[in-house]
């Protein structure tokens, strides 16, 4: 199981430590959802209903520095501002480095974490962590 880290050095965001094939999507964890919970959360759940549903249709996140497309064929990271940064990711390789991040989300603000998961289960009438370890098998 692919197992990717976070940490802060001086600029207070996030860091990627995780393989060389999955530098863009880590970049574009770290560069554009940062420590937003909420954010996180939604990229989540866009994953798992790509992954659950044939007829979904694609979605774009726009952020800081990266376009990301979400299908069912995958996640496609663009980099805005360098053209050569891009890469085309499994949606289990996008679902597990996500899932990562939430988990340093968790640890670096435990309460807002919290908070915003709750918050999102309410607004959207479910909770995409809900069976998530049992998903990935761990």
């Amino acid at each position: 199981m692919i197992r990717t880290q976070y940490y802060v050095e001086k600029t207070g965001t996030p860091f990627f430590c995780g393989p060389d094939e999955l530098m863009f999507l880590g970049e574009w964890v770290t560069a554009d959802i940062q420590l937003s919970p909420l954010s996180v959360l939604e990229a989540i759940d866009l994953v798992a209903e790509a992954k659950a549903n044939p007829n979904f249709a694609p979605e774009d996140l726009d952020g800081n520095a990266h376009t990301v497309t979400i299908s069912t064929q995958g996640v496609r990271v663009e980099n805005f501002f360098v053209d050569h940064v891009q890469g085309d990711y499994t949606l289990d390789d996008a679902f597990r480095v996500l899932v990562d991040f939430w988990d340093y989300c968790c640890q670096a603000n435990p309460g807002k974490a919290d908070a915003r998961r709750r918050q999102y289960a309410e607004e959207h009438g479910r909770d995409p962590l809900a069976g998530i370890r049992d998903f990935l098998g761990a």
